[in-house]
């Protein structure tokens, strides 16, 4: 422990939702993962790259996929960066545009893995309340922090921001604004505009959730192309490998899959919130493939989640204030989802 950085052993390390072990037969609605397969272009081009070339190195640049996501983004290439899923980019946003004692800002609640990313890098953390008027989010009282992270849609409540309100925060921060948009592929709209409009705004984008990709880590960040350059120089220079790389440029171009998947998860979502509702629950209106639903109190929230554990379901329950009194639940396939709602009625 003497060798250890004095931050880093006060660290509190992020906690990601319970994984099962393989082969262990439960309902896992804990991860926002897609409950559908990915496109079966996808399965293909997986077994064709998996062959002797695996022996080599994977193209530094990401090339065939930052010009997948330019076209189906409308961008260039040169405003594409790509990353080891959505997470890698935002730790090479912190090595990029800040420095020791620096602040980061975020709404609370949203993606608590902010927190514990500027612990990392000892930089200073600058919470803000996310307030109850998702068209009004509220300015952080500093507007100097280096980098704020804005989720949208926000998880894990679910409402999402209209890109005017975005562009209002851009424009009142001095430093980057990151719109974090894992879960945008499920929302009404998105702020991918705004990087032709606001200079300082970065759009995070994840192949893990509407692409039923979790398990290659593939994500991607889109800005004006002077950020962008200035991130490439910070990136692990082969930080994604072959498969994802060649699996992620055939899921983007695929969109007749994509949209199939998503038509799907929008309507169990829908499912999911009147099921809930029905059982005089209070359910949140979601924009995401998940629904944060709140019960009277903390007991019963954990009580429930414990309750579904047992039957081999298992959904989200946190321990922060402001959410310890309900449970997120991943949107799953049609039968996952009525037998969620079976094991509730018994358990309410």
């Amino acid at each position: 422990m003497l060798f250890v950085k004095e931050h880093i052993r006060k660290l509190r390390a992020y906690q990601p939702g319970l994984q099962p072990r393989d082969g262990e037969r439960v309902i896992k609605l804990n991860t926002n993962e897609n409950p559908y397969p990915p496109s079966p272009w996808v399965l293909e081009s997986i077994r064709n790259e998996a062959s002797e070339a695996l022996r080599l190195y994977s193209d530094p640049r990401s090339r065939t996929l930052r010009q997948a996501a330019a076209a189906l983004y409308g961008t260039s290439p040169e405003e594409v960066l790509c990353g080891n899923g959505s997470d890698e980019i935002l730790g090479i946003l912190l090595r990029t545009f800040t420095t020791r004692d620096d602040s980061i800002g975020y709404y609370v609640p949203s993606y608590s893995y902010y927190a514990t990313l500027g612990s990392i890098h000892a930089l200073r953390l600058e919470p803000t309340p996310v307030g109850d008027r998702p068209d009004h989010p509220p300015l952080p009282q500093d507007p100097g922090p280096a980098v704020f992270f804005l989720t949208n849609p926000n998880s894990p409540l679910g409402f999402s921001f209209r890109p005017e309100a975005v562009a209002k925060l851009a424009a009142n921060l001095k430093g980057i604004l990151v719109v974090d948009e894992a879960y945008a592929d499920f929302a009404r709209w998105n702020c991918l505009s705004l990087i032709r409009e606001m200079p300082n705004v970065v759009v995070t984008r994840s192949l893990s959730k509407s692409y039923s990709l979790a398990g290659l880590r593939v994500g991607i960040a889109l800005a004006q192309e002077p950020l962008i350059r200035q991130m490439d120089k910070v990136r692990d220079h082969y930080n994604i490998n072959r498969i994802a790389q060649q699996a992620g440029s055939v899921a983007l171009r695929d969109q007749k899959s994509f949209q199939e998947n998503r038509r799907r998860v929008l309507r169990t979502r829908d499912r999911l919130f009147l099921g809930l509702r029905g059982l005089g629950l209070d359910p949140l209106p979601s924009e995401a493939n998940f629904v944060f639903v709140r019960f009277p109190s903390p007991e019963a929230a954990a009580s429930v989640h414990d309750g579904l554990f047992r039957q081999g379901i298992l959904v989200r329950h946190f321990e922060q204030d402001g959410l310890v009194d309900g449970l997120r639940i991943s949107v799953g396939t049609a039968r996952e989802t009525d037998r969620l709602l079976e094991a509730l009625r018994g358990l309410l």
